[in-house]
């Protein structure tokens, strides 16, 4: 075979593999533009946060019976007595929480016992809490009882046994773990009351007429009292002016009928009584001898 032959078939394979590598190269980009979309996968959860290095393995109804007093296998007496002051604000926190689905469940049943579990978030993670389900249930139904029946009607004989209630269940719960309770938990779980709109009229300002001048609708900051517009402001100063510049005309009448008029009965008197001549003109007249 010549050397022409030679060069065109070297020529001819090479142009094959230039077009093999060429239409490889196309059919790839083809396959990418219509290639079919990816399924969007759910979003990673959260990673939890880590348990509290300070209660390590002591969580739970265990963590409950070691500040009770009660030997627990694996752990010191002497390092639950150094926790101790650690577990105040675990307790706290899990004892407001319950008050706050009490006050948040109003309309539930008052029945309920709530969950004795409970995560309690620490400066460190996280920790188990369980607190006995008798406790729980008091201060769970006072707050139910507190958001309803009573913001609904309060009366302050019923408070106060609300509050009563949870102090004492309160205190137990920390005499019981050896821990002074400093503040009264009624002082701050029952700052507000829940407000219940209503269709009772609103009480108002009358004027001689009857009319009355509703205080506005809007109800003030942390409050259940009624905001007065300006109008209803300028109205109600209104009438307490009119009302007064009356008082002061009906003083001043009286002022100067009283000083213009005699009283009657010495009126009386001053008529009956004769008017007396005066001494000299009574004693007879004398001669004097010149």
């Amino acid at each position: 075979m010549s050397n022409f032959m030679m060069n065109i078939i070297s020529w001819i394979l090479l142009f094959l593999v230039v077009l093999t590598l060429y239409l490889i190269d196309k059919v790839n980009h083809l396959a990418k533009l219509y290639e079919a979309p990816q399924p969007e996968l759910p979003p990673l959860p959260e990673p939890e946060p880590p348990s509290d290095i300070l209660f390590a393995g002591l969580e739970g109804k265990k963590l409950w019976d070691a500040m009770n007093g009660k030997q627990v296998d694996g752990f010191d007496p002497t390092l639950i007595e150094a926790l101790r002051p650690h577990y105040e604000p675990i307790l706290r926190e899990h004892i407001t929480a319950t008050f706050k689905d009490g006050l948040e469940e109003s309309s539930g049943d008052e029945s309920k016992v709530p969950s004795s579990m409970r995560k309690i978030s620490t400066a460190r993670g996280h920790i188990q809490s369980w607190l006995p389900p008798q406790h729980l249930g008091s201060i769970y139904r006072s707050a139910i009882e507190f958001a309803g029946s009573y913001a609904n009607d309060p009366d302050p004989q019923v408070l106060l046994r609300l509050k009563q209630t949870v102090d004492s269940v309160v205190d137990m719960l920390y005499q019981r773990v050896g821990i002074t309770n400093e503040v009264p938990f009624s002082d701050f779980l029952f700052e507000t009351v829940p407000v219940h709109e209503t269709s009772d009229p609103v009480l108002a300002l009358t004027d001689e007429s009857g009319a009355s001048n509703v205080l506005g609708d809007g109800l003030l900051e942390d409050s259940d009292e009624r905001e007065p517009t300006p109008e209803e402001l300028a109205q109600g100063l209104a009438d307490v002016q009119a009302y007064e510049d009356e008082q002061r005309q009906e003083f001043a009448a009286e002022t100067v009928e009283s000083v213009m008029l005699p009283e009657p009965a010495l009126a009386e008197e001053t008529a009956a009584e004769p008017l007396e001549e005066p001494e000299l003109a009574q004693a007879p007249l004398e001669a004097k001898p010149a």
